[in-house]
């Protein structure tokens, strides 16, 4: 999606000291527990959300994909294998 350019919302899902130490390119820092309507509201609810955090066993990806959908966002995906799979691939961090 990131090589396609295709328009989405990157979340990082783990805590802002995780984010600032290592996080995907374009994302944006917005803890699990810290997620609401308030932090999102310059996106529209048919934008696609890619939530992350560490890895397969990491759950604030999950925990914010499902937040998302409650708060009524159409296009939620989440990409399970975190940080540890994107660095195994290859892709470069930031």
């Amino acid at each position: 999606m990131i090589d396609s350019q295709f328009s989405f919302v990157l979340i990082d899902a783990r805590s802002h000291e995780a984010f600032d130490k290592v996080r995907l390119p374009r994302a944006i820092s917005i803890p699990s527990d810290h997620l609401g309507t308030h932090l999102l509201k310059e996106h529209a609810k048919s934008m696609t959300f890619v939530t992350y955090c560490t890895d397969f066993e990491c759950e604030a990806s999950t925990v914010a994909a499902k937040k998302l959908e409650k708060l009524g966002f159409k296009n939620v995906l989440e990409f399970k294998g975190g940080i540890k799979d994107w660095k195994n691939a290859g892709y470069p961090t930031e």
